[in-house]
């Protein structure tokens, strides 16, 4: 019997933990996994972060250029970075930002209102 542990981007042959190895190994086995989970995450929120920083940026007139990225995206892709945006506007208004919470969801309501158009 052996735990398959699907992780999107890891080869699934290796993912599986066969159910007589220790608890030490299983443990063993889940550390790094999650440390190839936090890896792509933080290097997700970078990414992210640093989109909206352009968008954010007055001195930014390539938008329609993001937005084209936008449109190359998978649904699961979108999916996420659509909640990412709405935990980042979470954060802002935490930290009073709320000038730059409410640009930022502007510009992307136009963003999705312009990909509705297409």
């Amino acid at each position: 019997m052996c735990l398959r542990v699907p992780i999107p981007g890891v080869d699934q042959e290796n993912s599986e933990v066969p159910s007589g190895q220790s608890a030490q190994q299983h443990q063993t086995h889940l550390d790094s996994i999650f440390m190839l989970l936090e890896e792509k995450i933080v290097t997700f929120v970078k990414n992210e972060l640093k989109k909206i920083q352009k968008v954010l940026n007055p001195d930014y007139p390539e938008c329609l250029e993001s937005q084209r990225e936008e449109e190359d995206e998978d649904e699961e892709h979108k999916s996420s970075r659509e909640a990412f945006l709405k935990i980042t506007l979470h954060f802002l208004r935490r930290i009073k930002q709320y000038e730059l919470a409410d640009r930022l969801q502007s510009s992307k309501r136009i963003s999705l209102k312009i990909n509705l158009l297409d």
